[in-house]
């Protein structure tokens, strides 16, 4: 646009300044005095005319560099003096706009809410046409051009050579082919005598014109879904391309979002005092203006011309509604940052939430409420239990109405969590029984209304925001009005079940059955707590008193033992914590006798040598070879079959290197009757959310190991400990072929090994911040919103995985058994200390290490933390009760 044509002559300015600097230095060496005097005062008068203007053109700049950041509704943000702090939701919008004319002329502080689009229709938008609801996939102009003898054509245009642009060019970047002004000439006559005449008829020499007007003449849609259909009728959909006037737009807040650069129009209101101000000039250049044939047109017709403007500087104020429940109205945007991510456990007053269901709590009612504020920086939520989440659902319990709760033990409410903007409609329930208030005085809504194609207005519409412990939605009819969440049903939910193969992070055969295995955990759990002959020394009395029931206190000591001791164990106290108990090896394998010629690989994988382990004595402890895989993830899998000798070999390569230089903190189990089955045991490293736990990893070599990486399934538990390990057992690693990735994070034949893979896993995936494994999330390591959401996501861990200990505890996988007890006998006085200095206050990973300090500034641990960590103990100690 013309700005650029600051910088060309404000560029070419101090080129020339250059110049007669130079110039005048030459001066200064001259023989002369009276020629270098004269220099001097020639150039000195040029100079200040050349800095006047300079300082005129340095303006300009300065002003069309002084944009500001944009913000839209729904947006989340933090405060610029406290990126730390809590977050903020945008939910009002003020723009005021400058607008720039073809010939550089501004019009100055125009209310956004008078701008229009340029085009009526733009691929992307939502549409809806009756009880159908599409995205425009093109919009095709229709372009309205006036010749210089005042006829007035309006021609379709397909093909965007049609019409062939005139120099002088008005605007060289332009966003849209065609806008008024643009003086056109006619490539297929042809066009133009198909066209609508709107004044004067078609001659075979009118090739040349200006286009007056531009819009939309016909849209290309996708048809997404229908309303009809939602409530269980089925209907087809109508033809792709439509005119657009059957057509209405789904949009909220288009005024807040204009930038720096778009082309809009103005209300009528507004064009005609800005057509008197401006005339022509608002959109021809001076060039042009000059020719007779633009004269006689504009003399006819000038006032029937479109108006169309750049958008050059916005000034906008920015109302926030924050965590705590405060709105602050009227912000600048330069005091506000958007914030990239959000936590996983960030919540907003308004939203419905659930809580998070414990072992303990089994046939008991799930709770719904809404949150009526938070604190962002002690991670804890003030709900107000709700009566009712339907027409059909009454709370169960006989709890507070209203309650403190600790942000890790609520869930958002999968069915009634919506988004500013979103696009939502009416549920069949809502059309039978509405209120009359909630259409805002227009009246229920009733089937009757919904015979014509705009009583299906009143039915689709976006979520402006909450109102009211409701959501306030603007139909496609222009109504606003408050709804209950029950009362509609949001479209990207409607979709779910046709776009879940592309979004689905694992298959439905490998979904773990939450509830079920609770109930499995609660029984085992149940049945395994007994009172152990070793008490716990140390105390966690020291802990805030509000976390505990008073008659738990009694019980922590037994808890060491009960959570993590052994109730086979003699006696703990001959254990030191770099102890290792002893492994037991099985027999050699012994071949078959008779082997059927179907299994000759069999045959010929019980020829090769076994790495030879010559006594339990010299076994090095961390490996092992024994018999019964019947509990192996891949036990089914037939990979031992139809193997060559080179993987047999491969194998026992991969034998040989795990038992020889098994780090610290990895214990592996081989099969002797299958080769091709692995089983391995990682302990949580110091210095991590995952310290002391034990996570086991089953692992299967295909056939056509090593081309191809070895398969994986992670023993979860029902738990989501780690971006890169999920529910469902998926272990997602490059390594693996489960992620992208290059150089030595791919498999590589030639040198990639098993150790490779668990050394891999033992420092990459369970590491100190494991939130920045998450795909994406790298770029916010060491930035305000990212470091706070590692500390959110860290304690969550913890949690989890003081979960799985006791799972692990109590149902250990094969071969593991011993070591399991031993580990947690050895590490119960280590795993409560911890537990107590986070309790006092240390961050998860960092116990009695008070002098450190994230890289967000957070010194503690939140107190939601401190709350669901008490409870997790509290409920261990009711199992004693």
């Amino acid at each position: 646009m013309k700005m650029t044509k600051y910088f060309v002559t404000v560029l070419g300015k101090m080129d020339q300044f250059a110049i007669d600097s130079d110039s005048e230095s030459y001066a200064e060496t001259s023989d002369s005095e009276e020629d270098q005097e004269e220099c001097e005062f020639t150039y000195y008068g040029h100079a200040q005319n050349i800095l006047s203007s300079l300082d005129e053109s340095i303006g300009k700049i300065d002003n069309f560099l002084s944009f500001e950041r944009g913000f839209l509704h729904g947006d989340i943000v933090c405060s610029v003096s406290d990126p730390s702090g809590q977050l903020g939701r945008v939910v009002g919008v003020e723009m005021l706009v400058d607008l720039e004319t073809s010939s550089g002329d501004i019009i100055k502080c125009v209310n956004s809410k008078k701008l229009s689009r340029v085009r009526s229709f733009v691929s992307g938008d939502c549409v809806v046409m009756g009880p159908w609801i599409g995205r425009v996939i093109r919009a095709f102009d229709l372009v309205t051009v006036v010749f210089s003898d005042g006829a007035k054509c309006e021609m379709l245009l397909r093909d965007a050579e049609v019409l062939k642009p005139i120099p002088p060019i008005l605007f060289e970047d332009a966003p849209y082919f065609y806008y008024p002004g643009q003086r056109v000439s006619i490539v297929h006559p042809s066009i133009s005598k198909s066209g609508s005449w709107l004044c004067g008829s078609w001659k075979t020499n009118r090739d040349e014109g200006v286009v007056c007007h531009v819009d939309v003449g016909l849209v290309h849609v996708n048809w997404i879904t229908s309303v009809t259909n939602v409530w269980g009728d089925q209907s087809s959909s109508p033809p792709n391309f439509q005119d657009p006037k059957n057509l209405t737009l789904l949009s909220c807040f288009p005024y807040a979002n204009w930038q720096l650069g778009d082309w809009c129009t103005l209300s009528a209101d507004c064009e005609g005092i800005l057509w008197e101000n401006s005339g022509k000039s608002c959109f021809l250049s001076k060039a042009w203006e000059s020719s007779s044939h633009v004269q006689t047109a504009f003399s006819n017709y000038g006032s029937e011309f479109s108006q169309t403007y750049v958008v050059a500087k916005t000034k906008s104020s920015i109302d926030v509604l924050w965590q705590n429940g405060n709105i602050s109205l009227g912000l600048e945007p330069q005091t506000l940052v958007p914030v990239s991510t959000l936590g996983d456990h960030d919540f907003w007053p308004g939203q419905i939430v659930l809580e998070k269901l414990t072992v303990d709590d089994n046939g008991r009612c799930q709770q719904t409420g809404i949150v009526t504020n938070v604190d962002a920086i002690e991670r804890t939520v003030n709900v107000k239990w709700t009566v009712s989440v339907d027409s059909d659902t009454v709370r169960c319990g006989d709890g507070p109405t209203e309650e403190t709760m600790s942000a890790y033990e609520l869930i958002v409410h999968p069915d009634f969590s919506f988004c500013t903007g979103e696009v939502v409609v009416r549920s069949a329930m809502n059309i039978d029984d509405s209120e009359p208030d909630l259409t805002n005085g227009t009246g229920a809504v009733s089937r009757e209304s919904l015979d014509t194609s705009s009583g299906f207005l009143s039915c689709i519409g976006n979520v402006l925001g909450y109102k009211d412990e409701g959501l306030e939605v603007q139909w496609a009819n222009g109504v606003i009005s408050r709804v209950q969440r029950f009362e509609i049903i949001a479209l990207d939910r409607i979709l779910d079940n046709s776009l879940e193969y592309m979004n689905e992070e694992h298959t439905t055969d490998d979904l773990v059955d939450m509830t079920e295995q609770e109930k499995m955990h609660l029984e085992n759990t149940k049945n395994a707590l007994e009172e152990s002959a070793e008490e716990c020394t140390g105390s966690l009395r020291k802990a805030t008193a509000f976390l505990f029931p008073r008659t738990a206190f009694d019980f922590l000591a037994n808890v060491a033992s009960s959570l993590f001791g052994a109730k086979d164990s003699t006696s703990s106290s001959s254990v030191t914590a770099d102890s290792q108990y002893q492994i037991v090896t099985t027999a050699e394998l012994q071949p078959t006798a008779e082997l059927s010629e179907e299994k000759e690989s069999l045959e010929v994988m019980a020829r090769i040598e076994k790495p030879t382990l010559a006594s339990e004595n010299v076994i090095t402890k961390r490996f092992d070879v024994v018999t019964d895989c019947s509990d192996h993830h891949f036990v089914e899998e037939n990979g031992h079959e139809n193997v060559k000798r080179g993987w047999v070999k491969k194998i026992q390569q991969e034998w040989t290197i795990l038992q020889n230089d098994l780090p610290d903190g990895i214990h592996v189990r081989v099969y002797e009757e299958r080769m091709d089955l692995l089983r391995a045991c990682i302990v949580g490293a110091a210095g991590t959310p995952y310290h002391d736990n034990l996570f086991f990893f089953d692992i299967f070599f295909p056939p056509d190991y090593p081309h191809e990486p070895p398969s994986v399934h992670y023993h979860s538990g029902g738990l989501r400990l780690n971006p890169n390990l999920y529910e469902s057992g998926k272990v997602c690693l490059s390594l693996l072929k489960t992620w992208t990735g290059t150089g030595n994070e791919v498999w590589n034949p030639e040198n990639s090994t098993v150790l490779q893979l668990l050394l891999s896993l033992q420092a990459l995936v369970l590491n100190e911040k494991p939130y920045f494994n998450e795909a994406g999330y790298d770029k916010f390591m060491g930035k305000a919103d990212g470091e706070k959401n590692s500390i959110t996501y860290n304690e969550n861990a913890f949690l989890l995985s003081c979960k799985s200990m006791t799972y692990i505890l109590h149902k250990p996988p094969k071969h593991f058994e011993k070591f399991v007890n031993e580990h947690f006998t050895c590490r119960a006085r280590h795993i409560l200390d911890s537990c107590e200095a986070y309790l006092a206050g240390d961050l998860v990973g960092h116990a009695h290490d008070r002098a450190y300090v994230s890289d967000d500034g957070c010194k503690n641990c939140s107190t939601g933390f401190k709350i669901m960590l008490g409870k997790l103990l509290a409920e261990a100690c009711s199992h004693l009760l």
